[in-house]
């Protein structure tokens, strides 16, 4: 993912102050000294402006400015919203900007959890590593009317020599003298800005070449504990990059760097990536995040996201790394296994929860992310469908080539897609991108005679575009007949079918719609997402409704609503937690089927014969629970997992069955 929702923060800032004219992003030269024993910074900036040209520079209000100089007189700053506002009018000569600043920041917190870092912009400086996001103001960032501007820059980094420094932007020298190192990243594009990372870390690197001939540099930078997994990621990353060129072309930085955090992130800034040291060493990562990350240079950090109208790439970059790399390495059975899953957890959600792709801003939780990762790449996927590869592929290599290191929203994506494809889209586009919610097709009716199959196909308004996949079985053998809807309701004549016929509507989970019930067997996801959740803790020690106090916190969205034991399971979804003993009591309460599996930790989910998707989770004790309040949220795709020692032991899922409507000749 893109660095910590950084864009919600800068709309919201500049919609909050006074707007200046539209102005051309300077170049900045940054020298900052980094103590991480200390947990602070020190820095100095020079800003040239070009004669008639006003500024808007803002920086964070809790950073010290120590010195403010415009050619060599005293300058104020403005504190407005949380930042210290630097507003220079246009001068019929060039000028120069001189900063200096100091920062304080805490070390990172070892305790912090994912969901903490999505939204974390305060600077943090320790000995582990430390980060200073663009985002959160830490230097002063351009501004104009709209929000923050592309801008390049040049960032020298001083820092001790058993530290090592990161940034985007190429790195022009890496020196170490007396103790101290110096580096330097210049960032000849424009760009989003310079988010600075530092660590004890040890460096790994390799030369590849690129599809344009260029020589680009891989390099890993890790913790000591994780520097022998620097090859594999070296080799995976090489792999990723000349697959992922083969499709949209060059690689547009001279580097790509992955690098380890200390906490718990998943970020990716442009010629880069920022992973957390748990995360680095699961074997699967490399073949998942990784290529997700490295794809991200295109879109996200080589086109940029405007700065108003929904996230697009995270849903692009999801179906053209996670979804093609699932459909490479798994065929059509593992790429239908993870549309499912995409569509249990869009269906999870209740309507006021489904917002639009539109409004879809960044990853903040796990609704956010079904939505602006999962539905929207359905949406990719069902215009793959719709228009072919060849026009799909074609419009985002013109779209790439149009806007690099520039930004771009979902309307030049439209316009890409109807160059190439030659199509009017704007239907498709409102309805998908500017709307909410899923389609809803069903099986109206199907009339079997002597003269063919007449099939009946409607929707609930609104009435999506669909080109429905109807699955015909006659005879064993089966074909598939696209059928447009493009309103409430469309019939279409298939061939005489001597006997009966089966019907099965869309039963590859190929279009972005909700799902019928009883379609798929329940996930816990189905149960953790749904926002009128509640939640039982069956009574016990106190030690163990504590720890169930924290897993629900880490795991759940928002906070549940407290239903009593001796209430039985109805149409809502709700969780319920305790140990062995008490949970095998309340299932044969409420005559549900008993627990068949064992662990320390035993999770899975359950339909209650009303309808509503139970999230069971049976503790050893207390202390197995606390062990896998940190672990057992990442489950929540599974339909059932046991875990010991706070680790997944076993986990799995129920197989899906094809719902088929028979109709035979009368």
């Amino acid at each position: 993912m893109l660095t910590p929702g950084w864009r919600a923060l800068a709309v919201a800032l500049s919609a909050a102050l006074s707007p200046l004219p539209a102005l051309a992003a300077p170049q900045l030269d940054l020298v900052v000294r980094l103590e991480p024993t200390q947990g602070s910074l020190s820095a100095h900036a020079l800003i040239a402006l070009p004669a008639h040209e006003a500024i808007d520079l803002r920086i964070d209000a809790r950073h010290r400015v120590t010195s403010m100089q415009l050619d060599g007189g005293a300058l104020r700053a403005s504190t407005e919203g949380g930042l210290q506002r630097i507003r220079i009018a246009a001068a019929k000569r060039p000028r120069q900007l001189e900063l200096r600043w100091a920062i304080r920041a805490d070390a990172p917190d070892a305790g912090a959890t994912h969901r903490d870092t999505l939204t974390a912009f305060a600077p943090q400086i320790g000995e582990a590593g430390s980060f200073l996001a663009a985002g959160g103001a830490w230097y002063p960032l351009p501004f104009d009317s709209a929000g923050p501007l592309l801008h390049r820059y040049r960032l020298t980094v001083d820092l001790p020599a058993a530290q090592r420094a990161l940034a985007p932007g190429d790195r022009q020298f890496d020196t170490v003298r007396d103790g101290r190192r110096t580096v330097r990243f210049d960032m000849a594009q424009d760009s989003e800005g310079a988010d600075l990372m530092a660590g004890p870390w040890v460096e790994a690197e390799r030369s590849v070449r690129s599809i344009d001939g260029r020589t680009l540099t891989l390099t890993t930078l890790f913790h000591p504990d994780i520097a022998d997994q620097a090859e594999g990621y070296l080799d995976a990353a090489a792999s990723h990059l000349a697959r992922i060129e083969q499709t949209l072309g060059a690689y547009p930085y001279s580097r790509f760097s992955i690098a380890s955090s200390p906490t718990p992130t998943g970020f990716g800034m442009a010629g880069l990536t920022y992973l957390g040291i748990e995360v680095l060493r699961l074997p699967f990562i490399r073949h998942t995040s990784l290529p997700h990350e490295i794809l991200h240079n295109w879109w996200g950090n080589g086109v940029y996201l405007a700065l108003a109208g929904g996230n697009w790439s995270e849903g692009l970059t999801t179906f053209m790394a996670d979804y093609a790399l699932r459909e490479a390495n798994q065929g059509e059975e593992g790429a239908r296994a993870m549309r499912l899953d995409w569509l249990r957890g869009l269906s999870a959600l209740s309507p006021a929860a489904q917002g639009s792709l539109a409004s879809f801003g960044g990853r903040t939780h796990d609704a956010s992310q079904s939505i602006g990762y999962h539905k929207a790449a359905l949406v990719f996927l069902m215009l793959h469908d719709t228009l072919g590869a060849s026009a799909f592929d074609r419009a985002l290599r013109d779209f790439w080539q149009a806007h690099r290191h520039r930004r771009a929203g979902w309307p030049d994506l439209r316009a890409a897609f109807e160059h190439a494809s030659g199509r009017d889209l704007g239907r498709h586009f409102a309805l998908w991108v500017d709307g909410s919610g899923l389609a809803a097709p069903t099986i109206a009716g199907a009339v079997a005679g002597p003269d063919g199959l007449t099939v009946t196909l409607q929707q609930p308004a609104p009435h999506y575009p669909l080109e429905v996949p109807l699955h015909v079985r006659i005879a064993g053998q089966v074909r598939i007949e696209r059928v447009a809807l493009p309103g409430a309701q469309a019939r279409v004549s298939l061939p005489p079918a001597a006997g009966c016929a089966e019907l099965a509507l869309d039963p590859d989970f190929r279009l972005a719609r909700r799902l019928a019930p009883g379609e798929a067997p329940p996930v816990l996801r189905e149960a953790t997402l749904d926002d009128t959740l509640g939640l039982t803790v069956l009574p016990g020690d106190e030690r163990l409704a504590t720890a169930a106090r924290t897993l629900t916190a880490q795991w759940l969205d928002r906070t549940p609503t407290i239903v009593d034991a001796a209430e039985a399971p109805g149409r809502a979804s709700r969780m319920v937690i305790g140990n062995f003993a008490d949970i095998d009591g309340w299932l044969a309460r409420h005559r549900l089927p008993a627990r068949d599996r064992d662990g320390e930790v035993v999770a899975w989910a359950l339909r209650a014969p009303a309808g509503g998707t139970l999230a069971l989770v049976a503790a050893r004790d207390a202390n197995a629970l606390t062990k896998a309040t940190r672990t057992l949220p990442h489950y929540g795709q599974q339909g059932w997992v046991t875990l010991a020692g706070g680790r997944a032991a076993t986990r799995g899922q129920w197989p899906a069955a094809t719902v088929w409507t028979k109709t035979c000749v009368r």
